[in-house]
């Protein structure tokens, strides 16, 4: 989970980039690697639908969601994102190296 960042006005929608890896087996997108967005400093997420933008050098994946729908959330200008991993085990290990959350 991110520490929150201000933001100048309460925003409706969100946007993500996540460089992810997988260090051991394959994680689904969505299902063993979810993304979520908080307006109100945590209290409250919506989760994002990551998409699969192809690889980059390593074997590290590009995640992205657009135009993430925030504004069910109660108002607020305290951006956070979190990550949750499942079903992770020896064979199925998946690696976070960058993050980066926008708004609108």
């Amino acid at each position: 989970q991110s520490v929150a960042t201000t933001a100048e006005a309460a925003p409706t929608k969100g946007d993500v980039v996540v460089l992810m890896g997988n260090a051991a087996g394959t994680a689904t997108l969505n299902t063993d690697f979810k993304f979520y967005i908080s307006r109100d400093g945590g209290t409250t997420w919506t989760q994002a639908t990551l998409t699969d933008q192809g690889d980059q050098a390593g074997g590290k994946i590009i995640a992205t969601a657009h135009n993430v729908d925030i504004s069910g959330q109660p108002s607020g200008t305290s951006m956070k994102w979190k990550i949750t991993t499942h079903n992770q085990a020896s064979t199925k290990d998946t690696r976070v190296h960058a993050v980066s959350l926008g708004w609108s």
